[in-house]
């Protein structure tokens, strides 16, 4: 489904990555660990159009990637959710979950956030709060709910457990589990932490100083 060829990419004249390259076949869970400053971030920017690659091809269902904008990777199944900045502070769960679908009419927008609520019902209980009422779990959970309006094929998710306690830990994964083996959703996810468990479902794919092993 994804295939990244001999990609290299960096920031001004720093090269990060360095010929990298790696699959993710249909129904797959694969998480890319390593150490800070190995570029697993960066791996996630070139693949979604973030970042000027400067060597290398990514292809998704066979299409070439490049050039893509934002829109044209949500039409083609494509979502990133970033560690960082991935929800509006100042706008409430429904308005975030409406600023996320703007680019469908609003009948259409509302059955999916109607179904969404139905898939997520914390999101529902919540949906008149805003994310500095809730905690980092559900912080987590509406980020995850504003790339799930978009019935994604991939999604690209950046330390979707940093900062959360065992028990949301669980409540994250259990939602990436059943969505991947329910709704055949891929992921790949930057984790740092080895101490949790996917149910032994996932792949795991190391980078080292910009280049790829895989385990």
């Amino acid at each position: 489904m994804l295939e990244v060829k001999n990609i290299s990419a960096g920031y001004g004249k720093k090269q990060v990555l360095y010929d990298v390259s790696f699959n993710i076949n249909a129904g797959e869970i694969v998480l890319l660990t390593g150490g800070n400053g190995s570029g697993k971030s960066t791996v996630l920017k070139c693949i979604y159009g973030l970042l000027t690659l400067w060597g290398g091809e990514i292809f998704f269902n066979g299409e070439n990637l490049a050039g893509f904008k934002t829109s044209d990777m949500i039409k083609n199944g494509i979502v990133y959710i970033p560690q960082k900045n991935n929800y509006f502070e100042n706008l409430t769960v429904q308005e975030n979950l409406e600023v996320s679908g703007s680019i469908y009419s609003a009948t259409v927008l509302k059955k999916k956030i109607d179904t969404l609520y139905k898939e997520i019902p914390k999101l529902f209980a919540q949906r008149r709060r805003t994310p500095f009422n809730l905690s980092g779990g559900e912080r987590q959970l509406l980020a995850f709910g504003m790339a799930l309006i978009h019935e994604p094929k991939l999604i690209l998710f950046d330390e979707p457990l940093a900062g959360l306690d065992n028990t949301k830990t669980n409540i994250i994964i259990d939602k990436i589990v059943k969505l991947n083996q329910g709704k055949n959703i891929e992921f790949l996810i930057i984790e740092h932490r080895k101490n949790f468990s996917f149910d032994n479902i996932y792949t795991e794919i190391q980078l080292k100083l910009g280049k790829i092993d895989i385990n």
